[in-house]
């Protein structure tokens, strides 16, 4: 969760910051906060579907229900600032902080702002993004990156190979799918593995409740991976995934070359412009028609290609996301 990140580096730049972090009813929302030893604030939330659903006639109340629970807690806890990553989940509270006249941070992470954080922008004070072309309300605009955990780099190389059983000989081909269309990608890694296991090891995150029927050697496969995945990274060699920003800037931070395969059915289109701007940049390939293995083993024999992309990853991550959107919301705040 990118907001730990903020959170991680608030509490280093000031030692007396008081924090309080207001998230959906999601057990997993309040898990990953408690285990940050955060205190957590659930409230009820809705989301706008562009499409029928009989959970278009109940969300209103719920949307309604949580804007009161967001006002109660942020006039009782009365922060300096409030800062938000955006989805339907800070709209109640974004408007609770505007009404309450609360100093308001968004963070937009993709190439392209949904519909909760379009309305948040027109609230909040500042808004900072992932991507320098990203134009809303461009006076309050902050160019920060995404924010990303520092832990991701602390992998160890030794515990990757122990929770893999692989050999360090053999490079190591990381694939996920994310959260959605995962089957897609799980698909294709099935057609293409008996072509990529002369030349990789491969890890398959699948996701949830998702597996294959590969049996081999050469590769191991999770539903999902937590706090294991930096020591995951600390033996990869290549990437092949979506094109989520969050993930993307960890691929940057790492210098990790990649190829990647956007979500075609994310709102609007995100993952395919966020994909487009760092293949322009270099920094990454994007699978197009070809079949995986094509691309990833023309990818792994053009070794000046390999050097190039990672040259393009580091010119391209923003490694002070976090230290820079924590300096903002603590100048605004004070």
């Amino acid at each position: 969760m990118p907001n730990l990140a903020v959170a991680a580096e608030l509490r280093s730049s000031d030692s007396k910051a008081k924090l309080l972090y207001v998230g959906s009813r999601a057990a997993l929302d309040r898990d990953l906060v408690s285990e940050a030893k955060i205190p957590f604030r659930s409230i009820f939330t809705g989301k706008l579907r562009r499409y029928f659903s009989w959970q278009n006639f109940v969300d209103p109340f719920f949307v309604l229900i949580g804007f009161f629970q967001s006002f109660w807690i942020v006039a009782r806890f009365w922060p300096d600032a409030v800062f938000t990553k955006g989805g339907f989940v800070s709209l109640p509270v974004a408007f609770a902080a505007f009404i309450l006249r609360r100093p308001l941070i968004l963070h937009e992470s993709d190439r392209s702002m949904g519909l909760s954080n379009r309305i948040v922008a027109v609230l909040a004070t500042h808004v900072c993004v992932g991507f320098p072309d990203v134009i809303q309300n461009s006076y309050k605009t902050v160019f920060t990156g995404n924010p990303i955990r520092s832990s991701i780099l602390h992998g160890s190389s030794k515990k990757g190979y122990e929770v893999t059983g692989f050999r360090p000989e053999k490079p190591v081909l990381l694939v996920w799918g994310g959260s959605q269309g995962a089957q897609e990608i799980n698909a294709m890694v099935e057609v293409s593995f008996e072509k990529l296991k002369s030349d990789f090891q491969v890890v398959h995150i699948t996701g949830s409740g998702k597996t294959t029927n590969i049996k081999d050697p050469n590769y191991i496969q999770f539903e999902y991976i937590g706090e294991e995945l930096k020591h995951i990274y600390a033996i990869t060699n290549l990437v092949a995934g979506r094109a989520g920003a969050n993930s993307l800037y960890e691929l940057a931070l790492m210098q990790k070359p990649n190829i990647l395969i956007p979500l075609q059915s994310a709102a609007h289109n995100h993952q395919q412009l966020n994909a487009e701007y760092f293949e322009q940049m270099g920094a990454s390939v994007i699978l197009r028609y070809q079949p995986l293995h094509e691309v990833v083993n023309s990818l792994w024999s053009n070794p000046t290609q390999m050097e190039a992309m990672e040259e393009s990853l580091a010119k391209v991550s923003k490694p002070h996301a976090n230290r820079d959107i924590a300096k903002l919301i603590l100048e605004v705040g004070h």
